[in-house]
């Protein structure tokens, strides 16, 4: 199996002991196709990311968030952010922006090559979590140049991206805060400028 469905399996065990406390039985698993079922037919959109529960308990995470799960990469740095170089981060937080429908959030989990798995939100969940997360250590990182994406050959803004540490993350955010949060259907949009937010 390739580097990423391994990820994506050890993600997939990760949320199901953070719903349950327990290893067994799994709530969650890789998506067939690695969530490319909601892209092919528009009738599997409640399919999107690389993550898919199992279980009906399960359904409230994904029902609310498109989670994209990347990994490898060693040369990707945050110095890239700074220099002309093809960021990859952006890259991802764009393809996890695109792949969620409007009714989700996106949900990046990334994690470089030795190093610990970090997760990235965007300002609608920071804000959401604030109380909840607000001692965490985190880095945001705003693009104001339009991205252009290779799938779609299209330029579009990408959101701030808010980084924290996974495991950190989670240990402060549990499934009842999840559950009692009430998210837009439709997020209205404010125009920035260069970039946008949700409001």
């Amino acid at each position: 199996m390739a580097k990423g469905g391994e990820f994506e399996r050890e993600i997939s065990k990760f949320l199901t002991k953070w719903l349950t406390g327990k290893e067994k039985p799994y709530k969650y698993w890789r998506q067939d196709a690695s969530g490319g079922l909601a892209t092919i037919h528009a009738e599997n959109e409640h399919l999107t990311g690389d993550i898919k529960p199992l279980a009906k308990d399960a359904e409230f995470l994904t029902d609310i968030f498109s989670i994209e799960c990347k990994t490898g990469y060693p040369k990707t740095s945050f110095w890239q952010h700074f220099t002309t170089t093809k960021f990859a981060l952006e890259q991802f937080w764009s393809q996890c922006e695109e792949d969620a429908p409007e009714n989700k959030y996106p949900m990046l989990i990334y994690r470089k090559l030795r190093r610990k798995p970090i997760i990235g939100i965007n300002i609608n969940i920071k804000d959401s979590l604030y109380f909840l997360i607000k001692e965490l250590n985190f880095i945001s990182i705003r693009w104001n140049k339009p991205f252009k994406c290779e799938r779609c050959l299209t330029e579009h803004t990408v959101e701030d991206l808010f980084l924290f540490d996974m495991n950190d993350f989670f240990e402060l955010v549990k499934p009842d805060h999840i559950k009692g949060m009430v998210l837009r259907h439709e997020p209205k949009r404010i125009d920035y400028g260069n970039f946008e937010l949700n409001s």
